[in-house]
């Protein structure tokens, strides 16, 4: 049996809660869903707790679209924002500029992390880099 714990836990990785800011555009349930999806699967880069999604349709500039995305994660929130003629082609810019942020952040903290082998065997107040005197 499972611990009320672990069934919040279990709940609450299954969906990222995002919050849809539609401006002159109608947006249906179902393109709703295929605007989560690459949502959904940057979780598996980094922990989301909540997402708020901003398209909107400019009638009165050269790329109409535009899309804004910001990520709740651990740290400080990771945000982008894309223009372009479709909203298709809008939203996929703000994907692929999440991942790489996402994955720079993710890189900088693998380099702050010192391999097992570069640590020094002897940290004592006397030692010199690893090397006993």
């Amino acid at each position: 049996m499972k611990t009320i714990k672990e069934l919040l836990t279990s709940t609450h990785r299954k969906f990222v809660k995002i919050q849809f800011h539609i401006r002159g555009l109608n947006v249906n349930a179902q393109r709703r869903n295929r605007l989560r999806g690459p949502l959904e699967q940057l979780r598996r880069l980094i922990p989301i707790s909540a997402a708020a999604v901003v398209l909107e349709h400019r009638w009165d500039s050269a790329p109409a679209y535009r899309a804004f995305a910001l990520l709740a994660v651990p740290g400080p929130d990771i945000h982008a924002e894309a223009s372009d003629h479709t909203l298709d082609a809008a939203w996929l810019k703000v994907i692929a500029a999440l991942r790489k942020q996402i994955e720079q952040r993710k890189a900088k903290q693998l380099a702050r992390i010192k391999p097992a082998r570069e640590r020094p065997i002897f940290t004592g107040p006397r030692s010199r880099g690893g090397v006993p005197r």
